[in-house]
């Protein structure tokens, strides 16, 4: 989803290395205040910042290529801390449901690549 970010939709990395894109950059909010956050982290806030991005831009393009693949996220239920359990709560099911979205993202990925829709160099 980075790779989508940079690649094809406008984020940039900042100097710390770290991808970020000034559009997502009021999506959270902590009680009544607004936390301000460009970055693009981890699951599941990063498929919002796929979204919301790729939103913007379905026009035409690679926007709307990818909007054809954010309708509902196969993330949504993803704990990164689901990476250092022992095992008992993840699923087959959502193991299938997250390399489905895996797979789709690649696929979309390599077509935005070979229709020449990057905006880096």
């Amino acid at each position: 989803m980075k790779a989508i970010l940079i690649d094809f939709l406008g984020s940039r990395l900042n100097v710390r290395n770290m991808p970020e894109n000034p559009e997502v950059e009021a999506l959270y909010r902590l009680g009544n205040t607004m936390k301000w956050k460009k970055q693009h982290g981890h699951l599941p806030e990063l498929w919002e910042h796929l979204t919301a991005v790729a939103h913007r831009r379905r026009g035409g393009g690679s926007g709307a290529l990818f909007t054809q693949l954010i309708w509902e996220n196969p993330f949504a239920g993803w704990d990164v801390a689901d990476r250092y359990c022992d095992g008992t709560a993840i699923t087959e099911a959502g193991v299938d449901r997250h390399l489905k979205a895996a797979y789709a993202l690649i696929a979309a990925h390599e077509q935005a690549g070979i229709l020449g829709t990057r905006t880096r160099a």
